[in-house]
């Protein structure tokens, strides 16, 4: 069997060289076919070189990952992004659950992401990843959809649709107002750090609420109602704080 061929679009010379040596020294399932720090080339480089997996730097000089592949008809290649800043972008990476690295990163975070990257090759749902990063980029941040990833396949969901999330052994429920109940395979802290800067607050170790959809709060008994009906409790240290992030939000 043939290697699978990468293409490297970094703007960074040494980032470049050092992500071309880790594939050589750690995987003989790939190949680097191309390496470019632009986007204009990288365009006419995918035509001519059709790579197998795209390692793509979210923000380079003359452009972003985006407008790329916005000029793509068909994208019918695996891709892992890179970062060196947080932006939002960053998150409509995250959002869509397309693998993504963090520079400055060591030799075994790209290693574990290129593993990741094999095991894309036979994900029957990766094209609805790629389908729900592209309407992530044109959505304004309150409109756009989050991938679940569940045992059955992949769930989109609007972010804004969701209640609350439950922290479980193996993985986490997310509820939603019209009653559903999604089971996730990935622990609620790995969806956390997305949802934070949407409304939403870890009220209790257990529960991460969507602040936009509490009908009401009992300070005497530390405890919100939902718009379902359910009661969540909320640890009283984080009380004070909760409050005067709806009150923030205007939401009181």
């Amino acid at each position: 069997m043939e290697p699978l061929k990468i293409m490297i679009v970094e703007d960074d010379l040494f980032t470049r060289r050092v992500v071309d040596v880790i594939i050589k020294n750690h995987f003989t399932e790939f190949v680097v076919s191309a390496t470019t720090g632009s986007i204009k080339e990288a365009h006419h480089l995918l035509e001519r070189v059709k790579p197998d997996l795209l390692i793509l730097d979210i923000q380079l000089e003359d452009g972003n990952a985006f407008e790329l592949l916005s000029q793509i008809p068909v994208i019918d290649f695996k891709i892992v992004f890179m970062s060196s800043y947080s932006s939002y972008m960053e998150q409509a990476v995250q959002f869509s659950a397309v693998d993504f690295i963090k520079k400055p990163f060591d030799e075994s975070e790209f290693v574990q992401a290129l593993d990741k990257a094999l095991d894309a090759f036979n994900d029957s749902e990766y094209p609805k990843r790629i389908e729900t990063l592209l309407l992530n980029i044109n959505e304004e941040p309150q409109n756009r959809t989050l991938l679940l990833v569940t045992r059955n396949g992949n769930v989109k969901v609007d972010i804004n649709s969701i209640e609350y999330g439950e922290s479980i052994t193996k993985g986490a429920y997310f509820h939603l107002l019209s009653g559903d109940t999604i089971h996730v395979s990935f622990p609620l802290r790995r969806y956390e750090p997305l949802l934070t800067e949407y409304a939403f607050f870890r009220c209790h170790p257990l529960m991460l609420v969507n602040l936009r959809h509490i009908e009401s709060l009992d300070k005497s008994r530390s405890e919100i109602r939902m718009k379902s009906g359910t009661i969540i409790p909320v640890d009283g240290w984080r009380l004070a704080n909760l409050i005067s992030k709806r009150e923030a939000l205007a939401l009181i």
